[in-house]
């Protein structure tokens, strides 16, 4: 997400993809290729700049870890800005005075402590990326989700303790949302349904240009508007594809 967004905001799938002369459709939703070369077709494309060959294999490997990523960004998106996680009012309605509310868990949770949300964002972004979202994603600091100390009433075994020494609450840490985070669902719709174009540049490296609100298999992508493509980069690290960068 860029920061120009998050100080105008703040305070508060299918996908198309083509590699090199390789055109194909990955659904988001199915994960549905439609190759237009038959898989058992040789499939190398060199590149005439820098001697890298993009073999069959490899392409698929980067329509997989596209698909992926771009599904699991979308989690994030939805964590960060369109929705946020349900909280908990503070008694009577106050304000919380840490400026944190504590997010609601159950047992059908899937994001029931600070790195549940952590290893998400880590498992989609590149460490300086992910430390932004965490952290900064404003580009001011602005900490959308941070561990919150709570009292809750403490529990004892009635045999093993008694008396009046022992104290009625005791310090719990929990997830919390940032009481000022407001969630902005303008753009949640063109992210719901993508297209991308995936161009792998190197053996560690590949582009995609991801087309909002989808394009048809036939579409002059030419013709598409600017402010409906986003321009990102995938790398290969040590512990597997992740995004460079939080673009919303």
């Amino acid at each position: 997400m860029s920061e120009e967004y998050y100080q105008k905001k703040s305070k508060a799938p299918l996908v198309i993809t083509i590699v090199v002369a390789v055109l194909a459709v990955l659904a988001v939703a199915a994960l549905i290729f439609v190759l237009k070369q038959k898989p058992e077709e040789d499939t190398n494309t060199p590149d005439s700049d820098n001697g890298f060959t993009v073999t069959h294999e490899f392409q698929l490997e980067c329509q997989y870890a596209a698909h992926d990523l771009l599904q699991q960004s979308f989690d994030v998106m939805n964590l960060f800005v369109f929705e946020g996680l349900s909280h908990i009012d503070e008694p009577y309605g106050n304000e919380p005075e840490d400026g944190l509310y504590t997010v609601y868990v159950d047992d059908s949770s899937k994001y029931k402590t600070y790195e549940d949300v952590e290893n998400l964002v880590k498992s989609v972004y590149t460490d300086e990326a992910a430390e932004k979202v965490l952290h900064n994603i404003d580009g001011n600091g602005f900490e959308v989700y941070q561990k919150r100390n709570v009292l809750v009433n403490a529990e004892y075994d009635s045999e093993a303790e008694s008396g009046e020494s022992r104290p009625m609450y005791v310090e719990e840490q929990v997830l919390g949302i940032n009481a000022e985070f407001v969630p902005d669902t303008s753009r949640r719709e063109f992210w719901a349904n993508t297209s991308i174009m995936v161009t792998p540049t190197s053996e560690t490296n590949c582009d995609l240009k991801v087309y909002l609100g989808g394009v048809e298999e036939d579409t002059d992508l030419s013709t598409v508007s600017e402010d409906m493509i986003v321009d990102m980069e995938m790398v290969k690290t040590a512990d597997g594809w992740r995004l460079t960068e939080f673009a919303l």
